[in-house]
């Protein structure tokens, strides 16, 4: 391997890292706009965030470097639809479950889990395909086994005791009114057309959806 093709390999890995950053940021900064406009509620320093499927820590990394405490779990180290997870009980202000639930066939073990971690107070946080919108696509992902449409994230949730569940459509860094408004699953379906978007649209309008995003509680607030 010649030195600039190392040289290559090195800017081209030290991009991507950047690019991850930036793409959890947003998402990081998504997480806190959901709490804020639900729960009128701050995520503060030092609070415990439990990231379930953080495949390579980069969400992880954001979360530490935003000043919370946080630590992540992926499938090379648990088996969410078995295993145990070994933090102790009520530990967690946050618990995040980003395109995770999709691939488990049974979520019993998992959701039993967050319930036994999750504080009185804190937030479950679960991102994941809208069935309703990627059914011709789901299963081209060989590793989705259960899809789930708002209707069903929101029944399943609970039936296992969540509280103060809110389904909105996955919108990163859009205005928050966006998840109030009635029609807000149709916005996010519509929005940007395809082929680019349309360019008579405003650009904080753009961000199609084909995600549902849900937050709830351990208790009734």
């Amino acid at each position: 391997m010649s030195k600039e093709y190392f040289i290559s390999l090195k800017k081209q890995d030290e991009y991507e890292k950047k690019n991850q950053l930036f793409l959890k940021n947003r998402v990081f900064i998504t997480f806190k706009n959901l709490i804020k406009t639900f729960f009128n509620k701050n995520i503060e320093k030092n609070q415990m965030l439990l990231d379930l499927g953080s495949a390579d820590d980069t969400f992880v990394e954001v979360v530490n470097n935003n000043g919370l405490r946080s630590k992540g779990l992926d499938i090379n180290k648990i088996n969410f639809e078995n295993d145990k997870i070994d933090f102790e009980s009520e530990s967690c202000d946050i618990i995040t479950l980003n395109s995770v639930i999709e691939h488990i066939n049974n979520p019993n073990n998992l959701l039993n889990e967050v319930k036994r971690l999750l504080k009185k107070d804190g937030f479950f946080i679960i991102v994941t395909p809208d069935w309703s919108l990627t059914y011709k696509t789901f299963f081209d992902d060989p590793t989705h086994v259960r899809p789930y449409t708002k209707k069903s994230l929101n029944s399943l949730l609970d039936s296992y005791g969540f509280k103060d569940i809110k389904i909105v459509p996955w919108l990163v860094r859009k205005p928050t009114w966006m998840w109030k408004i009635p029609f807000s699953f149709l916005l996010a379906r519509l929005l940007p057309f395809e082929g680019g978007g349309s360019r008579l649209l405003p650009e904080f309008l753009k961000g199609k959806s084909k995600t549902v995003l849900a937050i709830c509680t351990k208790s009734l607030r």
